[in-house]
């Protein structure tokens, strides 16, 4: 009973300490789509994940380079697609400036000798 009593206290402290946001940044382009995720841990600690989904017309590419920048950090990739969609895979960062609500976010996507470039915005 001690045990489980103290696994409560415990349970307690450690989501008093939990600060977390999220932050959702989507945008589009005439060809591509993009969900970017933003889970910010601490005050200098966050995680991102996220999709970028072609719709143009004709044939998804193989393969796209892509590039997500903020005032605070940067992603890229050069990756291959599967049915036109690419998952970002999680980057995190501690220690780091981390991406605000308003920030300004863009995306540069290269293919097949094109380059697309927008910019997310936040959507709470």
């Amino acid at each position: 009973m001690k045990k489980l009593a103290l696994l409560g206290v415990l349970l307690l402290v450690l989501s008093g300490c939990v600060e977390g946001d999220r932050y959702q940044f989507k945008g589009s382009g005439d060809n591509w789509d993009v969900n970017y995720v933003v889970d910010i841990s601490q005050q200098n600690s966050e995680e991102a994940t996220g999709t970028i989904r072609y719709t143009g017309e004709g044939p998804a590419p193989e393969t796209i380079i892509y590039t997500i920048s903020s005032n605070s950090s940067e992603v890229s990739g050069n990756v291959m697609t599967t049915d036109g969609t690419v998952n970002i895979g999680r980057s995190a960062c501690d220690g780091c400036s981390v991406v605000q609500r308003g920030d300004d976010i863009q995306v540069e996507i290269k293919w097949d000798g094109q380059v697309e470039t927008f910019e997310l915005s936040t959507n709470n």
